[in-house]
């Protein structure tokens, strides 16, 4: 009996440093991406994408390309655990009426991987910025 309670408790610590260095690196996905110029990157890049997608364009056209881009870098930056603040609307609100598709919204992320790759962000990085934004996805779509 003992021994097993010396088992739990080391199973106990064993975990709890496992996730502390999970949620260590994951602080640190803002320094790891390259910071606000990688995101600046990745975003001008995502919006020469997106704008000029026949697939979704269509979903900004009433969009100001400066203010989506300010708004998406300080949201990266926020989310990716860099100094930022997201000031907009949450993404319910941003999207409500836009009746997005399931595949629409996956044409916008295929867009932002191939974005992050063209700013040459590492394929692990780019897993842990997409894990972060996938819990969106109901948000933003309506199907």
């Amino acid at each position: 009996m003992k021994n097993l309670t010396i088992k739990s408790i080391l199973f106990v610590i064993t975990l709890s440093c496992s996730l502390n260095q999970a949620h260590a690196s994951d602080d640190n996905l803002y320094q790891a991406l390259g910071g606000e110029p990688v995101i600046n990157t990745i975003t001008k890049e995502l919006l020469d994408r997106i704008l000029n997608n026949e697939k979704i364009a269509f979903l900004f056209e009433d969009t100001v390309r400066d203010e989506l881009h300010e708004k998406i870098v300080s949201q990266i930056c926020m989310e990716t655990g860099g100094p930022c603040v997201y000031e907009g609307l949450d993404m319910i609100e941003t999207h409500s009426g836009m009746d997005i598709k399931y595949s629409e919204f996956d044409v916008f992320v295929s867009d932002f991987i191939d974005a992050m790759e063209a700013a040459e962000v590492p394929y692990r990085l780019q897993n842990k910025v997409l894990a972060i934004f996938a819990s969106m996805r109901e948000d933003i779509t309506y199907e």
